[in-house]
């Protein structure tokens, strides 16, 4: 009987997956793009609108103090609003404001895009790792959660080149590529934005794709899961939940990784033109898939064999310590073969604690906390994103891309070292700390 309900609960979840991955996935792949593809605008666009290192590290720091106001109110309207009308109205503005971007004329112009950017990116990664929590039970969550983002490495292996190509090729009615570039990646995200209301499902139950015993075994699974995880009296409150020490601990260990991840979104094209003096930005565009081509293989096996473990701690630490190792051999390194092996552990280690981290929160935080404390985090996390880019225009100005990489080595080894604080339960078992954390 056991083996014919395990079998039953494999083909639900098989399909679940069917109908949801791919899709979140499309989306995030031109969230991804949209986000930072100002860091291949800025090959040309600087010296268009003759801005300088300081005013560029404005502009990107401009897009996380919205992202980093609107997450946890963004968080609230998803669960008032639903999944598909909510993440759907998000998506098409956003995709809107980038395709306005052409018309840029002065970095006042693009520090109040990126201002708006964030606005409307802002609920878009909380709300799907959410979303993700409302359909998938604790155990299955590092690797859907790493099939999910994904879709940072393959848009980077796939938009990166072709960014690089737009910004040196594409002046069509004399019109820059950095322009294009911001116009032919905004336009297809409003059309998905638009999609999202028709084919994103708020819950099981509203799924048509689900037979209704299907939906019964899924909504029993997950009821099941979450009682297992509510391990204090449920509340909505803010202050509730912005009280418990855990959540702080996570969101200061996502913080800092961030700040190193989100930096070297807008800095790394930059840094890599100057391994060669005579590197064309098409160039620039195919050395960047490096570290991306090689994520795309680590993070789903990582994942996989966090939730075979059940092992959280190690499987999200270790990549930090190897994103640190590899800042630091781009940053001492002074042959080209050593720099791009830097790039590969580089991609291998800032993306695949992603899966095995996200999985943490739901074993530490009680249900009713998970939706305001995943927003919280990731609010924390632009925080970092605006500190660290903000900081890096100056180091960058006085010290160069090696003064760059190695602020973003230390971040990452601030981050390991708090995440060895923690006491993370298996998935699967029942954590008695965290009552007491929570209490």
């Amino acid at each position: 009987m056991d083996n014919i309900e395990a079998d039953f609960g494999g083909r639900v979840m098989r399909t679940v997956r069917r109908n949801i991955i791919p899709f979140a996935f499309i989306l995030y792949f031109f969230n991804f793009m949209d986000r930072v593809n100002i860091g291949f605008a800025k090959l040309t666009m600087n010296a268009s609108l003759n801005i300088s290192d300081v005013e560029f590290g404005t502009a990107a720091s401009a897009f996380f103090i919205s992202y980093l106001i609107f997450q946890m109110p963004s968080n609230i309207a998803i669960q008032r609003f639903g999944a598909r009308k909510w993440l759907g109205s998000i998506i098409a503005i956003w995709g809107g404001v980038t395709t306005l971007m052409f018309f840029a004329q002065n970095v006042d112009h693009i520090i109040y895009a990126r201002f708006l950017l964030g606005v409307f990116e802002a609920g878009f990664f909380p709300g799907m790792i959410y979303y993700l929590a409302c359909w998938f039970p604790a155990k299955e969550r590092a690797r859907v959660t790493a099939l999910f983002m994904l879709a940072i490495p393959v848009s980077s292996v796939i938009a990166s080149p072709i960014s690089g190509w737009i910004v040196e090729h594409v002046h069509t009615q004399n019109y820059e590529g950095w322009r294009w570039l911001f116009a032919i990646e905004g336009i297809p995200t409003v059309l998905l934005g638009i999609l999202t209301f028709f084919i994103l499902a708020d819950t099981p139950k509203d799924a048509r794709w689900l037979k209704p015993e299907e939906k019964e075994w899924l909504i029993a699974e997950l009821e099941s899961d979450a009682r297992s995880r509510q391990t204090a009296p449920t509340s909505n409150s803010w202050m509730r939940v912005l009280l418990n020490p855990t959540l702080w601990m996570l969101a200061m260990i996502y913080m800092f990784v961030q700040a190193a991840s989100q930096a070297s979104n807008y800095w790394l094209p930059g840094q890599v033109k100057t391994f060669a003096p005579d590197m064309t930005d098409t160039q620039v565009g195919l050395i960047m898939t490096i570290p991306f081509i090689c994520a795309i293989v680590t993070m789903p096996l990582w994942g996989a064999h966090s939730d075979k473990t059940g092992e959280r701690k190690l499987h999200a630490g270790l990549p930090m310590l190897l994103a640190a190792a590899a800042f630091l051999m781009l940053a001492m390194a002074d042959s080209l073969v050593v720099r791009y092996a830097g790039l590969a552990l580089f991609g291998i280690g800032i993306l695949s604690y992603y899966g095995p981290y996200w999985a943490i929160p739901s074993l530490m935080l009680s249900p009713s906390e998970l939706a305001i404390g995943i927003a919280f985090i990731n609010s924390c996390s632009s925080l970092g994103g605006f500190l660290a880019n903000k900081a890096l225009g100056y180091v960058s100005q006085s010290y160069g891309s090696n003064g760059v990489f190695m602020v973003e080595a230390g971040l990452c080894v601030v981050s390991f070292l708090l995440l060895m604080m923690l006491r993370i339960p298996k998935a699967g078992s029942k954590p008695a700390a965290v009552a007491k954390a929570a209490a």
